[in-house]
């Protein structure tokens, strides 16, 4: 099967690259409608595929040791971004990436999961994706589109919320955040003993079959019935690659062995291999590791083990994800759809540090559900191994910090255009981009209108297209407004170069994340009026979104164990 999938890696494109769970404010309008256009104007198919945890370098376009020809291929076929931010975890990345509206408009000003209690019933946080925004589905469908998606949703179970209720026409979802790959196994004892799927907003026993299989054979299935008069819009949303990590067996063999250096000289032998592919300036300093790790070699061989088992693992679903999404390509290809549709790959935060299944209160919950949780097994059925701390910090090389916090390896994530009826090949782009630029930069490219249809100023998204860019133009959009974000309590704000950042709790720093992405020299006290000029614009952003904010002791972990102890998932 791998031979097939490098084979399939190079018709993919003629070209190659070189080299977790899991005060009152005004009420925001709802988004305006794009204005009809008719069927006929409309010629591009669109499909969005979301990654689920996969970090800035665990791309070989990126200079990573994982095999993902499939994800290359498309990068060397068309525009790769190196500085596209999202928010540093799963739902409030969704919602902006499928509203084009800021997290806080969107339902999602924090995860539904971990609201406190001043959030509960503010406006924004819903915990779902709320109805004050329209989705790209609904947007699409309403100018002739076909709408379907696979894969994970995680943006609210209600009969309403349900992706099937949300424009899409043909659904098969996994609603929780996470699960098993192999079968509807709960991935924490919030969620109960079983994760729920629905099947067009009905709830449906999960499918047999390995999750990225599934929705792929799904994505095909969906195309392949459309109407081939009209254009579909597909969301394809992979569990790969939230713990658990599983893959098929032939994917864990092929990462054997990547891993038995350590956490260290993978870290520098991948940002050795960016500097090759002139991914950063040759002045960049790399984020360092954490130096309270312990040495790799002074570690016992039993520990040294278990962690290579548990980051190979976490190699090979990368590598099972970039074969299936290789295998839906290569259908476009073979049945004629692939110059006709933009495809565009990112992934929804930066990678996991948690480890939930070594938790003192849950491990017994556990060894329960996943008797087979050990190194031999890691990957297969009955296993449920997560990556860590350390090796979450190698998947970020060179960026700062991981999924949940402000850092740029929480935020900064792989994007990916391809288009090869539009789109020129081999660009990379380093201008800032932002999830909710998604909607927008589509509409573009599909022809439908960015404004009201009475001709308003406000054209309903806090976000702006980067079609543009993608289209080889070097610079981003001209933004009015720095980007304002915030979750938990972290905060950043975007303004060209220039990143405001802070955790909660913690004091305002600023980087210049272009000249220095790994946030290694705080520039707060020598750039001091560009440091005030931001913190005021960043207060001004709290207001306009309606910002809820948390207390300094927020507690993530003691909110989970309220929730689960409330049956709330």
């Amino acid at each position: 099967m791998l031979n097939q999938q490098m084979l399939a890696a190079k018709r993919i494109g003629a070209f190659t690259l070189f080299a977790a769970v899991l005060g009152c404010v005004a009420p925001v309008a709802p988004l305006t409608d794009v204005s009809p256009i008719p069927p006929i104007a409309i010629k591009p198919n669109v499909i969005v595929i979301v990654a689920d945890d996969l970090g800035f370098s665990d791309i070989g376009a990126l200079g990573s040791e994982i095999a993902t020809p499939n994800i290359d291929s498309l990068a060397a076929g068309g525009t790769l971004f190196t500085n596209f931010h999202v928010a540093a975890t799963c739902s409030p990345t969704r919602a902006m990436l499928l509203s084009g509206a800021d997290n806080h408009r969107a339902g999602l000003g924090n995860m539904g999961e971990f609201l406190t209690e001043e959030q509960r019933g503010q406006p924004g946080y819903e915990g779902h994706l709320n109805h004050r925004v329209e989705t790209l589905a609904t947007r699409l469908r309403r100018v002739g589109y076909q709408t379907g998606m696979a894969g994970k949703w995680h943006l609210g179970d209600g009969p309403n919320e349900r992706p099937h209720a949300r424009g899409f026409d043909r659904t098969l979802a996994l609603m929780e955040g996470s699960g098993s790959a192999w079968n509807d196994g709960s991935p924490a004892p919030i969620v109960g003993e079983r994760t729920q799927f629905t099947r067009d907003g009905v709830a449906v026993q999960r499918p047999p079959g390995f999750s990225a299989t599934l929705y792929v054979n799904e994505m095909i299935q969906f195309v392949e019935e459309a109407d081939p008069d009209r254009p579909f819009f597909g969301y394809l949303a992979f569990q790969a690659v939230h713990w658990p990590h599983h893959a098929p067996q032939q994917f864990l063999d092929a990462a054997r062995g990547l891993y038995d250096d350590g956490w260290q000289a993978v870290s520098d032998a991948r940002f050795a291999r960016q500097g090759v592919l002139g991914l950063f300036e040759e002045t960049v300093r790399k984020s360092p590791l954490d130096e309270r790790l312990p040495l790799w070699t002074d570690m016992p061989i039993e520990v040294r083990q278990d962690e290579v088992a548990r980051m190979e693992a976490y190699a090979a679903m990368t590598m099972a994800m970039d074969y299936e999404l290789g295998r839906l390509v290569e259908f476009l290809r073979e049945s004629g759809r692939l110059d006709d549709t933009l495809l565009l790959f990112v992934s929804d935060n930066g990678p996991d540090p948690s480890e939930p299944e070594r938790s003192p209160r849950a491990r017994e919950w556990y060894e329960r559900h996943y008797p087979m949780n050990r190194a031999s097994n890691y990957g297969l059925p009955g296993s449920f191994p997560s990556t860590g701390y350390a090796w979450a910090r190698v998947s970020s090389t060179p960026l700062a910090e991981h999924k949940g916090q402000p850092g740029e390896g929480g935020l900064r994530v792989p994007l990916i255009a391809h288009f090869p009826g539009r789109l020129a090949p081999g660009q990379r782009n380093s201008a800032f981009g932002y999830a909710t630029d998604v909607v927008p930069t589509v509409l573009e490219a599909v022809g439908a209108s960015l404004t009201d249809s009475d001709d308003s100023d406000d054209n309903g998204f806090d976000g702006q297209s980067l079609w543009s860019a993608m289209l080889g133009a070097e610079a981003g959009p001209v933004r009015e407004e720095p980007v304002g974000y915030e979750l938990m309590g972290n905060a950043a704000l975007f303004d060209q170069d220039l990143k405001l950042v802070r955790r909660n709790g913690e004091h305002w720093r600023l980087f210049d994340i272009a000249r220095d992405p790994g946030e290694t020299e705080n520039l707060a006290r020598t750039r001091v009026a560009d440091f005030e000029r931001l913190v005021r614009k960043y207060e001004a952003y709290e207001v306009r979104t309606g910002v809820v904010p948390v207390p300094e002791d927020y507690d993530v972990m003691k909110l989970l164990l309220e929730a689960a102890e409330r049956g709330n998932p």
